[in-house]
């Protein structure tokens, strides 16, 4: 099995085990499940997003897919299923970088939605703590692969690059970025190709606090105009990421997310039409590229991320890698960027609410 799936019995049973106990808890059962009842749409959604491309699949994730559907084909449309026979499978995924990502991400959101989004926060408040979930998660979804991990010489971090070293300004939203940095360490031994792995995918999110169901998008800058058309211009996949933090409901949703290009109004939006939440846009994110653009490198991915924003408009920029020296390699890019920037000027910042 080491050979093929860069795992032996034992590992791949024990990570097994675990993704299964998290998908099964009554927690996360409830946190998924409220997205499920408010929007009955969600789960065929959710399914489609996985599986808009094979490219991701192993070997075994494509024989688990042809299976499912000579049982029962419309068991492809059943998140339920697809977690429970290809998504919580270690062997299923080409790069295992993969599956930390989405189940860090699931814990995360899950702790999110259920303890920190039923208190009223400020955005940047709430952002702060989703990430820090993220990292926390991270950190603990590493250590279920730590034989694997330390075999292939991977890092699986979640680290955050401060934006404020060099003079930045404190910036007082919620908004950020996240940098996807999987260098292919991490594919199986087995599907492993001639042709360069690493994968580098920059985002971009505007956070929203909302009551259900509709959100407020009306933030514009006086010079650079509506944020929602800065927004799709960027160079990278940017999306508004909402969090249920205004309403009365005793279980808020989990943070949902929606690409820019989906938003047709400049003031408001109905949050459950074309949202998924937020493991699963990142999983989409990490293994489809005609979902979001991939970056040459480390100064390209910052590149397409400032094209539009700048470095004020981020309350935060995380990276998520494979790679033990990507920290340090964006860290260096930031600071280089960053002399740019202020050299070159920038437009003014006011931002504002329209009326």
């Amino acid at each position: 099995m080491l050979s093929a799936f860069g795992m032996d019995g034992d590992e791949i049973f024990a990570a097994m085990s675990r993704a299964h106990s998290l998908v099964t808890d009554e927690e996360t059962v409830r946190g998924m499940g409220e997205f499920t009842n408010a929007c009955p749409a969600a789960d065929k959604r959710k399914a489609d997003a996985v599986r808009g491309t094979s490219e991701w699949l192993a070997g075994a994730g494509t024989a688990s897919m042809i299976y499912m559907y000579r049982d029962d084909p419309s068991a492809l449309n059943s998140w339920a299923a697809l977690l429970d026979r290809v998504l919580t499978q270690p062997p299923c995924y080409r790069d295992l970088a993969d599956w930390w990502l989405f189940f860090s991400a699931l814990e995360a959101e899950t702790g999110f939605q259920l303890e920190r989004c039923t208190s009223r926060k400020g955005e940047q408040g709430l952002t702060a703590h989703l990430l820090e979930a993220l990292a926390t998660q991270g950190k603990a979804w590493s250590e279920v692969i730590a034989p694997a991990v330390a075999r292939n010489g991977a890092t699986l971090a979640i680290s955050d690059i401060d934006l404020q070293v060099g003079g930045g300004e404190q910036v007082t939203g919620g908004d950020f970025g996240l940098i996807l940095d999987f260098d292919g360490r991490m594919v199986q031994p087995g599907a492993r190709r001639e042709v360069e792995e690493r994968r580098i995918i920059p985002l971009i999110f505007q956070a929203k606090r909302y009551a259900r169901p509709t959100a407020s998008v009306s933030q514009a800058n006086k010079l650079r105009g509506p944020q929602l058309n800065l927004l799709a211009a960027n160079d990278c996949a940017s999306a508004y990421i909402f969090y249920e933090n205004l309403g009365d409901q005793e279980t808020p949703l989990p943070p949902l997310v929606k690409p820019a290009e989906s938003v047709r109004s400049p003031t408001t939006t109905d949050v459950l039409e074309d949202s998924i939440d937020f493991a699963t846009y990142l999983l989409r994110a990490a293994t489809n590229p005609a979902a979001a653009p991939r970056a040459r490198s480390p100064d390209d991915a910052l590149r397409m991320i400032f094209s539009k924003a700048l470095p004020s408009d981020l309350s935060a920029l995380v990276v998520v890698s494979s790679d033990p020296t990507a920290t340090n390699r964006y860290r260096s890019s930031w600071s280089m960027l960053q002399h740019m920037l202020r050299h070159h000027g920038s437009e003014g910042e006011e931002v504002h609410e329209q009326n």
